[in-house]
Protein backbone atom coordinates (compact mmCIF):
# COMPACT_ATOMS: atom_id res chain seq x y z
CA UNK A 1 0.00 0.00 0.00
CA UNK A 2 1.05 3.74 -0.90
CA UNK A 3 2.49 5.78 2.20
CA UNK A 4 -0.26 8.84 1.92
CA UNK A 5 2.80 11.01 3.31
CA UNK A 6 4.74 10.59 0.34
CA UNK A 7 4.67 13.31 -2.67
CA UNK A 8 3.22 11.83 -5.88
CA UNK A 9 4.19 12.88 -9.68
CA UNK A 10 1.82 11.28 -12.66
CA UNK A 11 -0.01 11.99 -15.07
CA UNK A 12 -4.22 12.48 -14.81
CA UNK A 13 -5.00 8.98 -16.37
CA UNK A 14 -2.23 6.93 -14.30
CA UNK A 15 -3.63 8.64 -11.20
CA UNK A 16 -6.85 7.47 -11.69
CA UNK A 17 -5.57 3.73 -12.46
CA UNK A 18 -3.77 4.06 -8.91
CA UNK A 19 -6.50 5.70 -7.51
CA UNK A 20 -8.97 2.86 -7.92
CA UNK A 21 -6.53 -0.05 -7.18
CA UNK A 22 -5.56 1.91 -4.00
CA UNK A 23 -9.56 2.70 -3.15
CA UNK A 24 -9.79 -1.38 -2.85
CA UNK A 25 -6.56 -2.28 -1.42
CA UNK A 26 -7.91 0.47 1.90
CA UNK A 27 -11.49 -0.47 1.27
CA UNK A 28 -10.02 -4.15 2.61
CA UNK A 29 -7.79 -2.97 5.27
CA UNK A 30 -9.03 0.00 6.80
CA UNK A 31 -10.53 -0.08 10.31
CA UNK A 32 -8.01 1.35 13.08
CA UNK A 33 -10.03 4.50 14.67
CA UNK A 34 -7.49 6.92 13.08
CA UNK A 35 -7.75 6.43 9.36
CA UNK A 36 -9.53 9.01 7.49
CA UNK A 37 -10.73 9.25 3.90
CA UNK A 38 -10.09 12.69 2.51
CA UNK A 39 -12.02 13.14 -1.38
CA UNK A 40 -11.83 16.64 -2.66
CA UNK A 41 -12.77 18.21 -5.46
CA UNK A 42 -10.89 20.90 -7.09
CA UNK A 43 -12.54 23.35 -9.32
CA UNK A 44 -11.51 26.44 -11.74
CA UNK A 45 -14.26 28.73 -12.73
CA UNK A 46 -17.26 25.64 -12.70
CA UNK A 47 -15.15 22.96 -13.92
CA UNK A 48 -13.39 19.93 -12.32
CA UNK A 49 -9.39 20.02 -12.57
CA UNK A 50 -9.05 17.06 -10.33
CA UNK A 51 -10.70 14.70 -7.76
CA UNK A 52 -8.21 13.01 -5.92
CA UNK A 53 -8.61 11.15 -2.38
CA UNK A 54 -6.81 9.34 -0.37
CA UNK A 55 -6.61 7.20 2.97
CA UNK A 56 -4.26 9.45 5.72
CA UNK A 57 -3.52 8.98 9.34
CA UNK A 58 -4.92 11.31 11.98
CA UNK A 59 -2.16 14.31 12.24
CA UNK A 60 0.20 13.50 9.89
CA UNK A 61 0.70 15.75 6.78
CA UNK A 62 -0.01 14.16 3.46
CA UNK A 63 0.17 15.59 -0.31
CA UNK A 64 -1.01 14.59 -3.66
CA UNK A 65 0.82 15.91 -7.11
CA UNK A 66 -0.67 15.16 -10.34
CA UNK A 67 1.31 16.98 -13.50
CA UNK A 68 -0.29 18.10 -17.03
CA UNK A 69 -1.92 21.08 -18.14
CA UNK A 70 -4.28 21.23 -14.96
CA UNK A 71 -1.99 19.68 -12.58
CA UNK A 72 -1.78 20.59 -9.28
CA UNK A 73 -0.44 19.62 -6.00
CA UNK A 74 -3.11 19.41 -2.71
CA UNK A 75 -1.84 18.66 0.93
CA UNK A 76 -3.50 18.17 3.77
CA UNK A 77 -3.44 17.21 7.66
CA UNK A 78 -6.67 15.97 9.17
CA UNK A 79 -7.04 16.20 12.88
CA UNK A 80 -10.01 14.74 15.03
CA UNK A 81 -11.83 17.55 17.18
CA UNK A 82 -14.47 14.98 18.63
CA UNK A 83 -17.20 13.07 17.62
CA UNK A 84 -19.14 15.75 14.95
CA UNK A 85 -15.93 17.48 14.28
CA UNK A 86 -12.59 16.64 12.16
CA UNK A 87 -9.83 19.74 11.00
CA UNK A 88 -8.83 19.47 7.73
CA UNK A 89 -5.94 22.16 7.11
CA UNK A 90 -5.23 22.74 3.43
CA UNK A 91 -2.54 23.52 0.59
CA UNK A 92 -3.75 23.80 -3.07
CA UNK A 93 -1.15 25.49 -5.26
CA UNK A 94 -2.12 25.02 -9.46
CA UNK A 95 -1.55 27.03 -12.48
CA UNK A 96 -5.37 28.15 -11.40
CA UNK A 97 -4.28 29.90 -8.58
CA UNK A 98 -3.23 28.65 -4.69
CA UNK A 99 -4.97 28.61 -1.17
CA UNK A 100 -4.34 27.56 2.00
CA UNK A 101 -8.04 26.92 3.77
CA UNK A 102 -8.15 25.14 6.94
CA UNK A 103 -11.96 23.81 7.66
CA UNK A 104 -13.76 22.01 10.56
CA UNK A 105 -16.04 19.80 8.89
CA UNK A 106 -18.52 17.25 10.32
CA UNK A 107 -17.95 13.52 9.14
CA UNK A 108 -19.39 12.63 5.69
CA UNK A 109 -21.16 16.24 5.11
CA UNK A 110 -19.40 18.25 2.18
CA UNK A 111 -17.67 21.41 2.77
CA UNK A 112 -16.52 24.01 0.16
CA UNK A 113 -13.87 26.90 0.33
CA UNK A 114 -13.82 29.30 -2.88
CA UNK A 115 -11.39 31.78 -3.43
CA UNK A 116 -11.49 33.79 -6.67
CA UNK A 117 -12.08 31.58 -9.64
CA UNK A 118 -10.47 28.73 -7.38
CA UNK A 119 -12.49 26.48 -5.18
CA UNK A 120 -12.07 23.19 -3.10
CA UNK A 121 -14.57 20.78 -2.10
CA UNK A 122 -13.57 19.00 0.85
CA UNK A 123 -15.04 15.68 2.23
CA UNK A 124 -14.08 13.36 5.46
CA UNK A 125 -15.28 10.25 6.88
CA UNK A 126 -13.77 7.96 9.59
CA UNK A 127 -12.42 5.15 7.99
CA UNK A 128 -14.59 1.91 8.62
CA UNK A 129 -17.60 4.33 8.97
Amino acid sequence: MLAASREFKMTHRTFAALSAIFAVLVASNCAAADLYKVSADLIHKGKSIGAPSAIVKSDTPASIEVSGPSGFKLSFTVTDLGSDQIKVATSVDSRYGAMAPTLVVHPGAPATVTVGDLSITLKVDRAGS
